[in-house]
């Protein structure tokens, strides 16, 4: 392969037009966010803003209370995703939020699928022993179900 055609893959693999951007609404989804805003403007590309609702399994349903506080949680979810992409649209107007529920890493995989995103973008849990037990850090099985890349972010507080 002679140099010409290397820079021509080149341009085609920095070809970004979506950008997934993957959230799970704690403090860090707003840095995360902003990282991918950053990347979105760099390329002119459009952001969608994923959010996998993980529902409680260790509930015992049948009650009435329960199903209402699990119904009140999913909203409350979809509420604050809202409220995130709200505030991203005022400083970059081109996004639109996405919620699901499921398996996140499982989710993730299938929705950049479905809109053809040219990009993932997650950010990393802080490797802890709880975390690890948890397993609340979801990079790593993203990035192994991804058809596209997965760029895996760390802000300075991890």
């Amino acid at each position: 392969m002679n140099y010409l055609e290397t820079v021509q893959e080149l341009e085609t693999a920095l070809n970004v037009k979506t950008i997934l951007v993957a959230v799970d609404l704690s403090p860090r989804s707003e840095r995360t966010v902003a990282y991918a805003v950053s990347i979105a403007r760099q390329f002119g590309a459009s952001l969608k803003v994923i959010h996998v609702y993980v529902p409680p399994s260790a509930v015992e349903f049948g009650s009435e209370d329960m199903y209402r506080l699990l119904d009140e949680g999913r909203h409350d979810a979809e509420r604050r995703l809202t409220n995130l992409t709200n505030q991203i649209r005022a400083r970059y107007p081109n996004c639109q939020s996405l919620f699901t529920s499921g398996d996140p890493a499982e989710q993730i995989a299938r929705a950049a699928a479905v809109m053809r995103a040219d990009l993932i973008v997650v950010g990393r849990h802080q490797h802890t022993l709880l975390g690890h037990f948890f397993k609340l850090d979801q990079a790593p099985k993203i990035v192994h179900r991804a058809a596209c890349p997965v760029l895996v972010w760390e802000d300075d507080d991890n």
